[in-house]
């Protein structure tokens, strides 16, 4: 008798092709004189994906099914190589974001016999034409605050390295699309047989992925570490013993470590997790934390032989080095609740309380975690990401880069052996109101912290005037660019407040000013009169909406918002 493929199973495979033909149009259109053969590869491979698509619509036995999900896999990593010759070329440039720069840069630094950490890479946004992510006190992120991964698969490809790249191939992005292709492979290896279309869904047919990885984000170096890794996380340790699979298990997640710090985080839960699972097979803690202290001296030993050579190098530098993304205060920018004070008060006094309350929800997830192991443990690759949500610098990187993980541990591991976590049940949790009340209540801190963040009233008021240059169109103040602000700060606040100034008429900030009258700090409780003059070409206003003065300010993080006044000078 003849099985039939599910029809789940058949629809999640269309669906994964489906998103393969996001962008084939207008990639084949933009080719179409320019570069020919680009233009004929991305032709066959639309072509071939409507066979695939007519194929797997009639297949007959699940084998079948199975060929053709491992065809559209390999279209997939097709049509990535053909969209990366699309994006790649001497009239190109090497990256659209600050990561992949900064990377490059710490690793000609490293090729050249410097220092990777401690050192500021001041020529990078002219270098490579890219923005970089502005802090609180006015200045950019241009130092390399990562773990050294990426600096080291890099470095031997730079200008100064051994087998140098010409200045437009983007190495840490190479490096990165090679990761995620190694990741979505492994992915779909270990993934339940009508689940492994998924693997090609979440790696190459969300537009994001592919863009993320080619501005050379060093993320991507850790997730097909973090694949294996979370692919049999419940096994670790079984029965008291490591073995060759907890070695191995451990090695990924070391080498994780070292590639970017959410791999920290999530290394956290998995440790807990680990031993909570071994309290519950073994029936002892001396048994579950002997084997669960081995794993994380591997972890924890590998993570340190790959960071050893930059630990040599830069010294006391290392340490603040892998910390920066983590200490630096980066102006605020994301999609949760630091979008209240940025778009709908005037501003915060408190805007670090975001971040604070963040770290709180990330305890409070850990505890939940502690005390309903069996119930959350499914989601383990989830749980560390929500309290990024409160922080001020919520990007979507922290989610929607990490998906791939969430299915991984969701799908590849019994249920069964995650039900026999170790739970703790003192006397107050066994009422069930009490347990149902609990997740509120190891919450209740970070929503404290959120909402006296929200409600700390920003520490300036502010009378601010635009005016436009003396062009053609300088009355017209819809078209005209703004170059000269005034601005009178009045400091409500028992500390002085060095402010920094920033426009906007979207969601991001532009510190394209330079102050040319007015003193370096307002003094508590008093008034400073402000002239700002525009670098570069001059700021084009809202024409539809306010036009913001924002004002920051580093210790304390506080935030001022005031719509500009706009008239022609």
């Amino acid at each position: 008798m003849t099985i039939s493929p599910t029809l789940a199973h058949r629809v999640l495979s269309l669906l994964a092709l489906l998103s393969l033909f996001q962008g084939l149009p207008a990639a084949l259109r933009n080719e179409a004189v320019a570069r020919v053969y680009l233009s004929v590869g991305f032709g066959v491979l639309y072509g071939a994906l409507l066979v695939l698509a007519a194929s797997m619509g009639v297949a007959r036995t699940p084998a079948a099914l199975r060929r053709l999900d491992v065809l559209v896999l390999g279209g997939a990593v097709l049509r990535l190589g053909l969209l990366l010759a699309s994006g790649t070329g001497r009239g190109a440039a090497a990256y659209h974001d600050d990561e992949g720069p900064l990377v490059t840069m710490a690793a000609r630094s490293l090729a050249a016999g410097g220092h990777v950490y401690g050192v500021h890479f001041p020529g990078t946004p002219r270098m490579f034409h890219v923005p970089m992510t502005p802090l609180m006190d006015g200045r950019v992120a241009d130092v390399f605050g990562y773990p050294p991964l990426s600096v080291l698969l890099t470095a031997p490809f730079t200008a100064h390295g051994p087998l140098p790249a010409p200045a437009w191939v983007p190495v840490a992005g190479l490096w990165s699309l090679l990761a995620l292709v190694a990741a979505a492979v492994l992915m779909f290896r270990r993934l339940p047989t009508p689940l492994r279309p998924a693997a090609t869904l979440l790696f190459f047919g969300m537009s994001w992925m592919f863009d993320y990885a080619r501005d050379g984000y060093p993320v991507y170096l850790a997730l097909p570490f973090l694949v294996v890794v979370l692919a049999g996380w419940s096994r670790i340790g079984a029965g008291g013993r490591l073995g060759r699979t907890g070695v191995v298990s451990a090695c990924c997640l070391g080498v994780a470590d070292s590639a970017h710090q959410l791999a920290w985080f999530l290394t956290v839960f998995v440790l807990l997790g680990v031993l909570l699972l071994r309290r519950g097979e073994l029936g002892a803690w001396r048994s579950a934390l002997g084997v669960t202290a081995r794993y994380t001296g591997l972890v924890l030993g590998v993570l340190l032989l790959v960071d050893l050579p930059l630990l040599l190098r830069d010294g006391a530098a290392w340490l603040p080095g892998v910390l920066t993304v983590l200490t630096q205060h980066a102006s605020p920018q994301g999609l949760g609740p630091v979008d209240i004070s940025y778009y709908l008060t005037h501003g915060s006094g408190a805007l670090g309380l975001y971040s604070a309350a963040a770290g709180a929800l990330l305890l409070a997830t850990l505890a939940a975690f502690a005390l309903f192991p069996a119930r959350l443990a499914p989601v383990v690759a989830l749980l560390p990401w929500p309290a990024f949500f409160l922080s001020t610098r919520s990007t979507e990187t922290y989610f929607v880069l990490l998906a791939p993980l969430w299915l991984t541990a969701l799908c590849c591991n019994e249920r069964a052996a995650l039900a026999q976590a170790w739970q703790w049940r003192p006397a107050v949790l066994r009422s069930r109101p009490v347990r149902l009340a609990a997740p509120a209540l190891l919450a209740l801190p970070a929503l404290v912290l959120l909402l006296a963040a929200v409600a700390t009233p920003p520490p300036l008021r502010v009378a601010a005037r635009a005016s436009a240059g003396s062009g053609p169109h300088s009355a017209d103040r819809a078209t005209a660019g703004l170059d000269r602000i005034e601005a009178t700060l009045r400091n409500t606040t028992d500390r002085a407040l060095t402010p920094s100034f920033a426009t906007s008429n979207n969601a991001w900030l532009d510190f394209g000013w330079r102050i040319v009258s007015g003193p370096r700090a307002v003094p508590a409780h008093g008034s400073a009169a402000y002239v700002l003059v525009r670098v570069g070409a001059p700021f084009a206003p809202n024409a539809s909406g306010p036009t913001y003065l924002r004002i920051l300010s580093d210790g304390p993080m506080t935030l001022t918002n005031e719509p500009l006044v706009l008239g022609a000078s």
